[in-house]
């Protein structure tokens, strides 16, 4: 259960903390079915890649020889991989947690709570990679990936906007150092110019 009083909870922290668990039930089902691992497609490849050998019965042989070689390789690849997606799931899921169990009431605290954050934005890209490795090396149906590419970036933004509505914070906080206080003062006049010229369009 999170610390943080529920009067004062964002409901976009939660919002993102729940896309985060969809994502996670996507990925668990796509770990299970070996991420859409295809004999067909694997079969066909094969046949595109020899289609250049004349003679029958060596473009046979060879077509053999490399459906055992690339089996190997993608079952090697499946096992592989599960464990690290599974982990960088687990982990933008724990660092956002973590993140929402900080209330600060210090500025050392605002920066802690902005580096969770942060670590979670980086296993979503992490998380990005490898599937974009996965979705090249395998022989599977790439649309597959490309609903849960969206999802990770999605939950990417959504980090980003928790991580900048948190500036909000530093108008509260009692130790914020002064360039901090500065810039930020510097930003909400610069931001009260921008509105101003838009209402007067």
């Amino acid at each position: 259960m999170s610390d943080i009083p529920k009067s004062e909870r964002s409901e976009s922290s939660l919002e993102t903390q729940h896309l985060v668990y969809a994502l996670r039930r996507k990925i668990t089902t796509e770990l299970l079915t070996s991420f859409g691992y295809s004999e067909k497609k694997l079969e066909e490849h094969v046949k595109r890649v020899t289609a250049y050998i004349k003679d029958k019965e060596e473009r046979k042989a060879r077509q053999e020889m490399l459906l055992v070689l690339m089996q190997d390789f993608s079952m090697w690849l499946i096992e592989d991989e599960r464990d690290d997606i599974a982990d960088l799931c687990r982990e933008i899921s724990r660092h956002l947690r973590q993140a929402n169990t900080i209330w600060p009431n210090y500025y050392a605290e605002y920066i802690e709570r902005r580096l969770e954050l942060d670590r979670a934005r980086e296993c979503c890209n992490a998380l990005q990679d490898e599937l974009q490795y996965i979705a090249e090396q395998l022989p599977a149906d790439k649309n597959r990936y490309m609903g849960i590419v969206l999802d990770i970036e999605e939950i990417y933004n959504k980090i980003g906007a928790l991580r900048q509505s948190d500036n909000r914070f530093l108008d509260s906080l009692p130790d914020v150092p002064d360039e901090v206080r500065q810039r930020r003062e510097k930003e909400q006049a610069k931001s009260a110019r921008r509105r101003k010229r838009t209402r007067k369009r």
